[in-house]
């Protein structure tokens, strides 16, 4: 078989194929199935160099913490992104979760493949692109995502990967404090002390793989979207690739050695009644490098009811949204393709 009709054959399978496993067999154009419209490309809009902002959370504890608190709030309302340093998760424990994302990446296809299922609330899932309904273009990345409730007991350790279980455990176990530690400080910022710790139900723990892209202008690694919990704490490699709307412009993230990256979700700007935004953000692939990111979702339970705060609801500041269950925003968000935030919101929004 010639290049040229191995690489039909390979574009003919893209859909059932992993990113991964495309590229890795010597694919060079990316597959029709994952090629946006050219008015919807990265090429589409420019990226600007500003910085979101960068919090230092030492001293959160004792005596800087009415610096830290100040600073996040405003981070929050101005950005819905920051990233913080100095956040107490050990470098042991960030070190040996890549590893075990890279030990798991390197296993056969078959193996991986175990992990494939349909729909979101499998305790483990292995998949490409993003799988909602009516996504009419894939996404350049493959992903394994693990959903966290409460107390990770044997049985639900029986589901993860043996190649992964251990990191991903000691992992969660360290971020979750980080996230706690997050909400109460954003808590602090409302004037309403540990509420948002109250609404926290689960989380959910996604690693995320985007191979080199043979076509990185055409294709993107995540299309804009918001997320729809309450924060998301998110460790990314320093490769790059993940940008931020601000202003009306895309910003680039620009990677920091074992920082975190906070953003506010869909349900944490309506208990803020607004105050606190959740943005779109989206990620490119690159040309020459693989990129992975490890998010952790922090999220309220599917039957929690979301409505704005009644304590921060007064004449001056009337209710923006109404009240659902989390459950039916999750269902509403993964039955539509990815298509930026405003979308979203119109769910809930009064106006």
């Amino acid at each position: 078989m010639s290049r040229m009709e191995f690489n039909v054959q390979l574009q003919s399978e893209a859909v059932s194929r992993s990113v991964k496993n495309l590229v890795d067999v010597g694919l060079q154009k990316v597959p029709e199935a994952y090629i946006r419209p050219e008015n919807e490309r990265p090429t589409a809009s420019p990226v600007y160099s500003e910085s979101i902002p960068v919090i230092d959370l030492h001293g959160f504890d004792d005596h800087n913490q009415s610096t830290v608190i100040n600073a996040m709030s405003k981070a929050c309302e101005e950005w819905g992104f920051f990233q913080v340093i100095n956040h107490g998760v050990p470098e042991g424990v960030i070190e040996r979760m890549v590893k075990a994302h890279h030990m798991f990446l390197e296993q056969p296809e078959e193996e991986k493949s175990k992990y494939k299922a349909e729909g979101h609330e499998k305790p483990v899932l292995y998949g490409t692109g993003f799988t909602a309904k009516g996504q009419k273009v894939l996404e350049w990345r493959d992903f394994l995502m693990f959903i966290v409730a409460g107390t990770i007991d044997a049985q639900t350790l029986q589901h993860w990967p043996p190649v992964i279980r251990d990191s991903a455990l000691e992992f969660v176990t360290e971020v979750r404090k980080l996230a706690i530690k997050l909400l109460s400080g954003l808590s602090e910022c409302l004037g309403i002390p540990d509420i948002l710790q109250s609404v926290m139900g689960y989380e959910r723990l996604l690693l995320n793989y985007h191979p080199p892209c043979p076509n990185p202008d055409m294709t993107f690694g995540l299309s804009g979207h918001s997320d729809v919990g309450l924060i998301t704490v998110l460790l990314q490699d320093d490769v790059g690739g993940l940008q931020v709307s601000h202003n009306g412009r895309w910003v680039a993230v620009q990677p920091i050695s074992n920082a975190f990256v906070i953003n506010v979700g869909d349900a944490l700007q309506v208990l803020s009644n607004g105050r606190f935004q959740s943005i779109e953000h989206r990620v490119v692939p690159n040309y020459n490098q693989a990129r992975i990111s490890i998010p952790l979702f922090c999220a309220p339970a599917n039957s929690t009811i979301i409505n704005p705060i009644p304590e921060l609801i007064n004449e001056h500041n009337p209710s923006k949204y109404r009240s659902f269950t989390f459950g039916d925003y999750v269902a509403y968000f993964h039955n539509r393709p990815h298509s930026g935030k405003a979308d979203n919101l119109a769910f809930a929004r009064l106006d």
